[in-house]
């Protein structure tokens, strides 16, 4: 017996491949563990010098004279409330603190005073601020505090307290203004109204007094009518109020004010003074006292009230230390910040606690809460403490805020992160606190904004480099000398390299925008730093310089509140990077249109503010479609250019170089580098490669498939020649090893044939069962049936055993689970009457379709194989003869020494030798046979397995042909194809789904990342892609079974499903024939266990 092909007894080519394959593992998790410790190790960059402002503390001088015995602080006799206790908040509609505020705390309210109502103007129109956020909590509480809406001559700057006393004065305007007030809260449904007109001139108290009076006749029944009235203003007649109003709130705040010099807001000896006129003045049931919770900084002659946190964030950010002032209960401190003087005063849960200690004594027990939003946290212990008796533990200092973002700017630097504070009041034996000391304050995210410069603008371009877009861009910002600012995806930027040098040539800078585009809003902070790293390492590697700059995707303003937005920025500014925000977005990534993205462009730039500034502008060069951007960007410079604007890189929004933005790299991390460098070459090596092998691969498998299908149909059209009426002896050949199942049928269907004269020839390779036995039984009186029993030696030897006592002119050999049809041999006979005919294929069907596996192989059998054979006879290039129906001319078959014992592929092998030795293969489709197919997967894979290295074989063995071009039709066509399809497209087809999954999933995550509105450009592309291809393959399959005599119904989802399970077994079948192969290792035949289920008589037609 011949050395089979590619078997190395010796043993030492599996050896050496096993080596080569353990080898490049080796260097490849070298190469994985360098790469990944580079990427961990990237060394933290220094922060830009931001010009930042840098307050520092001074000295505080706190009051003097002021009283602060116990009587001065606490009353020393009371009484007792009339009423039910009330608690109660103003709101700031609008504003998110207060809202904040409001839902932690409104189950301790009974009422609740939004400032929604406003008297202004000459006209004295009336306005009403509609807070949707604050109605709809509202309107969801099963049991709402009362809402009393606040009606105040409140305008943009100032309290119009002369056109207030205009229109009380003039008795037709104000009936008007009683008419549209009473209306609104009958139409609302509001529990009453709080009446806040200030500033109102001494003259004009008449004519308020017979207002109020007026208006508390025309309120809806059983609604309230509450007036404010300041603390230490003798113009305002407390006891009249008292009469003409439900309620009179003082507002026990404000000794030292907005307008006048720095001091308490609200000393406590004051403060007790205030409340006990005001007591005396209007009578505990009638009186709400207003306590203040925030806190005014004075500087430059002038006051800005803050909140007590907005207090505590200064005396962080300068060092100051928060002192309490024991003459008057309040705290305060000093800084100086760019040459101006700051000192502050807070009303904070100290000095609450010792006023509602004072208001206890007295008996009053109706408060109000001015305001929400502005209050130290620590006043809501304060509250629960004076309703329920004890002392408030007001240690524990909590941010209320989440975010302060402070400074003008769109350059951004996060200067604290949420800590709390901790302070430690003391009592004295009274109750009161006489001092406390701030030993940590707490603070909320601080986000410093910084670059805010007139007439700069920065170009920013998001998500590229992409190979079409970003040299456009690149084009016309070189055509006009503008620089600019790219936050680059690594991922990107590793297929076009080239375009980072280019963008730093022409003076640009690069920033790192992560290297997938994930929402880092939900990664861990270990990925998110990945993705840094490797974006950071990949531009250093192509550039020799760092990235100092970051935007994060999809949360790039300049107003960053949330922790989604500020978590990654941290982790960001952590690695050394500055992040750059913007606010000018045209959104130019919705295609919205070239006008739309240049007006966009343009005016938000004119809207740019102090508050607001408008320096930073974001276009994309990458993740999709950017024609309309490259089309608007020669206007938007032009005409800003034109307007006096300048353009630089972002860095110099805040006065730091190129190399500043990017430096070189460190000479320490060179090595790392140059590392980085060898592995992003073969990175983008193996992507460029992966997908030049995914589009060749793809092209070339339709083009087969539509070549194939073209070619079978025209040989369809073709009228070939029918053979003349010609019967030749016919010796038929049924090799069997273990058939007892199925070997009496095989018999019995030949013998059944319609051809005379057959001679048939059962060899027995030494089976173990009953093979020979059931032969010899059942055939014992049938001269035309031999029984030839072997010692096993393998197919190809018991056929050519066989073949010494075959004496037909014609030799047909079928395996034992084959059924013929009565006509086949016949139809396989006659073509023999051509001389130089040397074999004959006929058309094997799967007979067994018994469950899906089968199924799938029977479609395969009909779309693949038969319409080859079909396309490729016309050319003389078929490669096979199937085994299972096939016959062959005797002396083709001795000229080539009969059939070949070195490849397990006989059937091709002789093929392909016959037609070597000059003889011609045809085909006959109407000669049909039933075979028996693999009915599991595993059986499927070991059968297949066979069939690749044989084909492997085969083809190896014959390689001669191709380069000898003889003969043509396998030289320049089987083989070839042969080669192209069955094995190296079978090898590099589980790339060719990866690199389709790799697309799916990276869609897939484009549309949870990006939106819709953004990726179904992409999402419908695959989505055309995947129907176009799958239309081929479904049409290339109608068409052959169109072809096929039997007209048999098409199952079309059969072929698609295929591609799941069925064709991913045939790929990975080739590359294990090709290791085999390699590595020399022995292949056995793998004999496939009969079921015996196939059955021809009752096989669809």
């Amino acid at each position: 017996m011949a050395k089979p092909i590619f078997y190395d007894p010796s043993g030492r080519r599996g050896t050496w491949a096993r080596r080569l394959v353990a080898g490049l593992l080796s260097l490849l998790i070298l190469a994985a563990i360098a790469f990944a410790t580079t990427l961990v190790a990237v060394p933290r960059g220094r922060d830009l010098a931001l010009p930042l402002p840098q307050p520092h503390a001074t000295k505080f001088v706190a009051t003097r004279g002021g009283r602060h015995g116990l009587t001065s602080w606490l009353p020393l006799h009371g009484g007792k409330d009339p009423h039910s206790p009330l608690s109660i908040g103003f709101y700031l509609p609008h504003n998110v603190a207060s809202l904040a505020s409001l839902r932690r705390h409104v189950k301790a309210l009974d009422w609740v005073v939004p400032a929604t109502i406003d008297v202004r103007g000459p006209r004295h129109a009336v306005t009403i601020d509609k807070d949707d956020d604050f109605d709809h909590m509202i309107a969801a509480m099963k049991h709402p505090p009362r809402i009393l809406p606040m009606v105040q001559n409140l305008t943009e700057t100032e309290w119009d307290g002369a056109n207030t006393a205009a229109m009380l004065h003039n008795p037709s305007a104000r009936a008007a203004l009683i008419k549209q007030l009473s209306t609104q809260v009958a139409s609302a449904r509001q529990a009453g109204l709080v009446m806040d007109f200030e500033a109102l001139p001494s003259n004009a108290m008449r004519d308020y007094l017979h207002f109020l009076a007026q208006l508390h006749r025309a309120m809806p029944a059983g609604t309230i009518l509450a007036v404010t009235a300041p603390a230490d203003d003798r113009d305002w007649p407390l006891a009249a109020l008292g009469k003409v109003a439900d309620r009179v709130m003082l507002m026990a705040y404000d000794q030292h004010w907005q307008g006048g010099d720095a001091g308490p807001i609200a000393a406590q000896d004051w403060f007790l003074r205030e409340v006990g006129a005001a007591l005396r003045a209007v009578g505990r049931d009638r009186l709400i006292v207003a306590i203040g919770s925030y806190a005014y900084d004075w500087h430059n002659g002038e006051a800005d009230a803050l909140s007590v946190e907005d207090g505590w964030m200064a005396a962080h950010d300068s060092d100051a230390q928060v002192m309490f002032d024991p003459a008057s209960g309040n705290a305060g401190f000093a800084y100086d910040d760019g040459g101006q003087h700051h000192q502050l005063w807070l009303l904070d849960a100290a000095a609450s606690w010792n006023q509602l200690l004072a208001l206890r004594r007295l008996g009053i027990d109706d408060v109000a809460i001015w305001r929400l939003g502005s209050e130290d946290p620590g006043l809501w212990t304060d509250l629960a403490a004076y309703r329920a008796g004890g002392r408030p533990d007001i240690m524990a200092l909590q941010a209320l805020l989440t975010t302060d973002v402070e400074g003008s700017g769109e350059i951004l630097r996060i200067t604290a992160t949420p800590t709390p504070g901790w302070r430690e009041p003391r009592f004295d034996a009274q109750g009161i606190i006489r001092d406390e000391r701030y030993r940590t304050l707490p603070t909320p995210y601080v986000v410093q904004r910084a670059g805010a410069l007139p007439k700069t603008l920065a170009l920013t371009f998001d998500d590229g480099p992409d190979g079409t877009w970003t040299p456009k861009i690149l084009s016309v910002l070189e055509h006009y000398h503008v620089p600019g600012t790219f936050f680059v995806i690594g991922e990107n930027a590793l297929e076009h390299p080239q375009l980072l040098n280019r963008i730093i040539a022409d003076g640009g800078e690069i920033g790192n925008h992560t290297y997938t585009h994930p929402n880092l809003a939900s990664a861990s902070p270990a990925e998110t730093r990945l993705e840094l790293n490797a974006t950071q390492r990949m531009v250093e590697a192509y550039t020799g310089r760092a990235m100092r700059l970051f935007r994060a995707p999809y949360f790039g303003d300049a107003e960053p509140t949330t922790a989604d937005e500020l978590e990654p920025a941290l982790e960001a500014q952590r690695a050394g990077y500055t992040v750059v925000g913007l606010h000018v977005d045209p959104n130019d990534w919705q295609r919205p249109g070239v006008d739309a993205i240049v007006r966009q462009v343009i005016d938000q730039v004119h809207a740019g503010s102090p508050e607001r500034s408008a320096n930073v502008v974001l276009l994309h060069d990458g993740g999709g479609d950017r024609a309309q951007t490259v089309a608007a960007l020669p206007r938007i410079i032009a005409t800003l250019q034109a307007e006096g604007y300048t353009f630089v890189p972002a860095s110099r929004l805040v006065g730091l170089s190129q190399a500043a933005a990017m430096p070189a790299v460190d000479s320490s991390d060179l090595l790392a580098v140059r590392t980085d460098v060898a592995i992003f070459v073969i990175l983008a090596a193996a992507s460029a490669t992966l997908a030049w092998i995914f589009y060749v691969a793809i092209t070339l498998g339709i083009g087969r498939a539509l070549l194939m299908t073209g070619l079978a149909t025209v040989q369809s059209w073709r009228k070939r020649p029918a053979p003349p009426v010609f019967q030749p002896t016919v010796s038929v050949i049924i090799p069997a090893y273990n058939e007892e199942r199925v070997i009496e049928t095989a018999v019995r269907r030949v013998l059944a044939s319609d051809y005379p004269g057959l001679h048939i020839i059962v060899v027995d390779d030494g089976s173990k069962d009953a093979t020979s036995a059931i032969v010899a039984e059942a055939f014992a009186d049938e001269p035309r049936v031999t029984l030839l029993t072997l010692e096993n030696g393998g197919k190809a030897a018991a056929l050519n055993r066989a073949l010494r006592m075959a004496d037909g002119e014609v030799v047909i050999a079928l395996d034992a689970d084959t059924q013929f049809e009565p006509l086949t041999i016949g139809r396989l006979a006659r073509w023999f009457a051509d001389p130089q005919i040397g074999a004959v294929a006929g058309d094997a069907r799967v007979g067994n379709r018994v469950n899906l596996v089968t199924r799938w192989q029977a479609v395969e059998y009909i779309t693949a194989q038969n319409l080859e054979r079909r396309a490729l006879a016309g050319f003389d290039a078929m490669t096979v003869v199937p085994g299972a129906v096939g016959a062959w001319r005797r002396a083709a078959l001795d000229g080539v020494g009969g059939y070949p014992e070195n490849t397990l592929a006989e059937d091709q092998d002789l093929t392909i030798a016959i037609q070597r030795a000059g003889w011609r293969v045809t085909y006959d489709p109407m000669a049909v046979a039933w075979t028996e197919a693999p009915e599991s997967f595993r059986a499927l894979a070991k059968q297949r397995y066979r069939w690749a290295f044989g084909t492997l074989q085969c083809l190896w063995k014959h390689r001669a042909v191709t380069r000898k071009r003889e003969p043509a039709g396998l030289a320049l066509i089987g083989l070839p194809q042969a080669w192209a399809f069955q094995i190296f497209f079978a090898a590099i087809s589980p790339l060719i789904d990866l690199a389709l999954i790799l697309s799916i999933v990276g869609t897939i995550l484009r549309v949870v990342q990006h939106g819709w509105a953004q990726t179904r450009g992409d999402v419908g592309q695959m989505g055309l892609y995947w129907l176009a291809f799958t239309a081929i393959d479904v049409l290339c399959g109608w068409v052959a079974y169109r072809l096929d005599a039997r007209r048999v119904p098409y199952p079309a989802h059969l072929l698609v499903a295929q591609r799941l399970v069925y064709r991913q077994i045939m790929y990975w079948v080739v590359i294990r024939a090709i290791a085999s192969a390699i590595g020399g290792w022995v292949v056995g035949w793998g004999k496939l266990e009969r079921s015996g289920r196939v059955d021809a008589e009752n096989a669809p037609v």
